[in-house]
């Protein structure tokens, strides 16, 4: 059973057996370049019998019915909002049959009361998700024998995204402290000079 997403008016069904993430990353597989959504912020896949949507450690959340959410079944059409449970960026979930299977039961996605519209393009997310040359943040591990488990790929994914935030905080916390150190100095000059 493939997965159709449909967010800004940019319609992509993911085939089952894909991962597929959700985020500000250009490398993302449903890219949503908006204030307030993570580069990885959430990954659809399927399990076998249905799929799954979680959030990936987002900083700002996932939504579902007003309630921030981690793990999410997608039995249905699901509507989830990205970064705000009210007015975050609206995404829908509606899981479809495969070409040659059953049909899946037919429903509509919930809509807001006040939806403008918003003109759709179709495409396909190849099955190949992730990037062709993966990114030296991500570490895959993996099991001497045996699949790879793919939340241990997300958790490393997420802390390696923690990390960079990290850094970055620790780069702006210096350039502050630089930044004070310099007018200290300058105010302490102009002291001296006004004697």
């Amino acid at each position: 059973m493939d997965l159709t997403v449909a967010s800004a008016g940019d319609d992509i069904t993911v085939p089952a057996g894909t991962t597929a993430v959700i985020g500000a990353d250009p490398s993302a597989t449903i890219r949503v370049a908006r204030p307030g959504i993570s580069r990885r912020h959430a990954v659809v896949k399927y399990d076998g019998s249905h799929w799954v949507l979680q959030d990936a450690s987002s900083r700002n959340g996932t939504f579902h019915n007003g309630a921030r959410i981690q793990f999410l079944d997608i039995t249905g059409p699901t509507r989830v909002l990205l970064g705000h449970p009210t007015e975050g960026t609206e995404v829908d979930l509606t899981p479809v049959a495969a070409a040659g299977s059953a049909p899946a039961p037919k429903a509509a996605p919930p809509s807001k009361a006040a939806a403008t519209p918003v003109a759709s393009t179709t495409r396909t997310a190849t099955p190949a998700a992730a990037p062709s040359a993966p990114p030296a943040q991500r570490t895959r591990v993996a099991p001497a024998t045996g699949p790879a488990d793919p939340r241990l790929d997300d958790l490393v994914a997420a802390l390696n995204d923690s990390v960079k935030s990290i850094r970055g905080l620790t780069w702006s916390v210096w350039a502050m402290i630089a930044v004070t150190a310099v007018l200290a100095i300058l105010t302490l000059f102009v002291g001296v000079i006004g004697n």
